[in-house]
């Protein structure tokens, strides 16, 4: 076993006993009665609430619900925001008189699109992507924005007098390094896609890890709130720590050479 092994070991097993003395003192204040079960509810009923909407089948529908509105409004929102950000870039009259207004744009909360989404699309999955999209399209963008910009102004110089087209440079020059920047950006955006995939379920909506929480919570059910949460936040974790090894990854491949002598 390396040292980075153990020394990554170590480090799990800090955390698992530092979320277990969490959860004692979470289970022992209540039952002393410093905290109240009505507001706060037990670890061991939240777990047990868990533990029913597994074996039942009941999390199943909707787990995949909020997955899907988030992962698709991810993936639509990121590539529509990097096409976006490659023509204004591209085309300076183009990014002179739509930039601004795409900055404006990006600066109002999302969320007061929805009711005109809803109506649009109904309250079906569609009109969570959609919301999704508006979450994660101005990343797309502005990253692309950003990368373009930053290309060695004296590499694309020395491209184009060596006769690379147009579509060449695209492909090999400012494509790469969008994507640099996108990959950057993933995990933050992977975040705006839950929060916008869970609150659409919030608004209006018939399915979902958001449907099932706002509905306990009208219910005064705080065990399947804090189960809500729970699966809420896992799911969110396990994506990060997905993107934050592939990251690695691209971390090793964008390093750039070092020369000795």
């Amino acid at each position: 076993m390396t040292s980075r092994v153990r020394g990554r070991l170590a480090t799990a097993a800090g955390q698992a006993g530092a979320l277990a003395l969490v959860l004692i003192a979470w289970e022992g204040g209540v039952r002393a009665g410093w905290l109240s079960e009505e507001f706060v509810s037990r670890p061991v009923l939240v777990g047990a609430e868990l533990w029913r909407w597994v074996t039942s089948g009941f999390l199943w529908p909707h787990l995949g619900a909020t997955l899907a509105a988030a992962l698709v409004g991810l993936a639509l929102g990121l590539g529509a925001g990097v096409v976006v950000g490659l023509a204004l870039a591209l085309v300076p009259v183009l990014g002179e008189l739509v930039e601004p207004a795409l900055a404006t744009l990006n600066a109002a909360p999302r969320i007061v699109f929805y009711p005109l989404l809803a109506l649009w699309l109904g309250l079906g999955v569609a009109s969570k992507v959609a919301l999704v999209v508006t979450l994660v399209f101005f990343v797309g963008v502005f990253n692309t924005l950003g990368a373009v910009r930053e290309v060695d102004r004296t590499l694309v110089a020395q491209v184009r007098v060596l006769g690379a087209s147009p579509a060449a440079m695209l492909r090999h020059l400012y494509l790469p390094a969008a994507l640099v920047w996108i990959a950057a950006g993933l995990r933050t955006s992977l975040g705006f896609a839950f929060v916008g995939a869970i609150l659409g379920e919030y608004m209006a909506s018939m399915r979902g890890l958001g449907n099932v929480i706002i509905g306990a919570q009208n219910l005064f059910q705080t065990s399947r709130v804090m189960a809500g949460l729970v699966v809420a936040v896992t799911l969110a974790g396990l994506l990060d720590a997905a993107l934050a090894r592939l990251d690695a990854r691209w971390s090793v491949w964008r390093q750039e050479p070092h020369y000795e002598g």
